[in-house]
């Protein structure tokens, strides 16, 4: 038991040292095959803000704007120029019924800041991401569209 504990704790790690900081770069830095993903992505708005990431070795751009209804858009596209992920704001109120019912059997009374309907280029391909609080603790759940809970981390205090 205690050596799959440290086993677990070391691709924790490992996982974290793959994985660094987003650093904010001017759009005249960004590739140019990864500027034209973004674009044909989202096309005809402005980008708020471009920053990379290294995960697993790969460079992530990812690009924030604002779409034509006012809501929040991430989209994200590796070094090569492929999409990785699309997310956009999404009101709590219009969840489908399936993710509503995991959300409300997995954490009665959780109170969202904020909601995203995510698009993945690996599956599952759309999900369901929520950051808010739980028993006066933040949380990060992840509910695929089907209602398969894909993840959930509530912050402990000591």
């Amino acid at each position: 038991m205690t050596r799959a504990l440290a086993a677990a704790a070391s691709v924790a790690l490992l996982n974290i040292s793959l994985a660094s900081a987003n650093t904010d770069i001017a759009i005249d830095d960004v590739p140019e095959k990864v500027l034209d993903t973004a674009i044909r992505t989202a096309p005809g708005v402005t980008f708020d803000r471009v920053s990379i990431e290294t995960e697993n070795g790969v460079s992530i751009y990812e690009f924030e704007a604002t779409d034509h209804a006012g809501r929040h858009i991430e989209i994200d596209v590796t070094e090569n120029g492929d999409l990785e992920e699309i997310e956009m704001e999404h009101d709590f109120d219009d969840l489908p019924d399936v993710v509503a019912a995991t959300l409300n059997d997995t954490v009665p009374g959780f109170e969202p800041d904020y909601v995203e309907f995510s698009v993945r280029q690996t599956a599952p391909i759309y999900v369901y991401e929520f950051d808010g609080s739980y028993e006066g603790r933040p949380v990060d759940i992840e509910i695929a569209e089907d209602g398969e809970l894909l993840v959930f981390t509530h912050g402990l205090s000591s």
